[in-house]
């Protein structure tokens, strides 16, 4: 029984989640020191409502780098969709119709990623940094510089609103967690996922289709980034071209923060839930201390290359105890 319990408990300790349980642990500890208001009621709903906008960014992106690439489209994707349905709402278009025109401008933008990437052959980093710079050009472009703001009470209630106690998109995101985490723990296509990342040979092998399965996890990205934009224009009630510039390359970084790997095949959504809470933490900490901006932006820095380091670490820990075992 003891041998039992001594190899559950190495077995967790050679998880690479357990470093980032435990600096979510450590996180809350430190930020409960430095701020009394920190672990208030209001504070925690603030925390849970801008990590579900994180969140929602970053899920689709877990399945692209579980796949070994990368997508950097998805601040351009959230924009374009922001300012797209600001401007269909204003023009009377019904919520529900538009919503669905915009999670089509996710799947399209999601499909081209893949076809540069997939069919085409380009190098995921280059293609999807285009297709970001192609998506904010297209905001600016139908924003034609201005802003769109006072938006249909039925849809900043999206944003804004609460179910009982719970933020509205905090469950909207949940939602979409638990489905991405379905689909990529308990079907063909999120098991395909995993092995490609791990090994695109043995995949290849096996007669899984790497093309179809990369095309839909752009797809399924291009999807909760619009997912995300409509979210972030539903909770500030406007749109401009530059609305999803706040989340940058922290929609990236939640993803390796919560230790999914960038070489692929390893993590998963409870991780990016994880890292998305520990980024948006961090900012909320820094902000109720009056940190400057700049300074924010260093912090977060070092904590990616912090994470980061974390992921190398426990690859080589873990690839070493499995050449001791053989």
């Amino acid at each position: 029984m003891k041998d039992t319990s001594m190899t559950k408990l190495k077995k967790l300790m050679e998880s690479k989640y357990f470093f980032i349980l435990i600096s979510l642990l450590l996180l809350i500890l430190v930020s409960c020191l430095l701020s009394s208001s920190f672990l208030t009621i209001r504070n925690m709903m603030t925390i849970f409502r801008q990590a579900s906008i994180l969140l929602m960014l970053s899920l689709g992106l877990t399945a692209v780098v579980l796949t070994g690439n990368i997508d950097l489209s998805v601040g351009g994707c959230a924009a374009l969709t922001g300012c797209f349905c600001a401007r269909m709402l204003v023009g009377g278009t019904p919520v529900g119709l538009t919503i669905l025109l915009c999670l089509l401008i996710g799947i399209l933008i999601g499909t081209f990623n893949g076809i540069m990437v997939g069919i085409i052959g380009l190098p995921s980093f280059v293609a999807t940094y285009g297709m970001n710079m192609v998506a904010a050009g297209l905001a600016t472009i139908v924003m034609n510089g201005g802003v769109i703001y006072d938006l249909p009470r039925n849809f900043t209630t999206i944003g804004i609103g609460f179910l009982g106690p719970i933020p509205v998109p905090v469950i909207i995101t949940g939602l979409t967690a638990l489905l991405l985490s379905f689909l990529l723990r308990k079907t063909i296509f999120g098991r395909s996922v995993y092995l490609i990342g791990y090994n695109r040979r043995a995949a290849d092998y096996s007669g899984i289709s790497s093309l179809r399965v990369l095309l839909l996890s752009y797809i399924l990205c291009g999807i909760t980034g619009s997912l995300g934009g409509i979210l972030i224009t539903a909770r500030l009630n406007a749109a401009d071209a530059g609305m999803s510039e706040a989340y940058g390359l922290q929609i990236v970084a939640a993803v390796v923060v919560g230790g999914t790997s960038l070489l692929g095949g390893e993590g998963g959504v409870a991780g990016t839930l994880i890292g998305a809470i520990i980024l948006t933490m961090i900012v909320n900490i820094m902000n109720i201390m009056g940190v400057d901006s700049n300074w924010q932006n260093f912090v977060l820095g070092i904590v990616i290359l912090f994470m980061v380091w974390i992921d190398v670490f426990t690859r080589r820990r873990l690839s070493a105890s499995r050449q001791s075992k053989e």
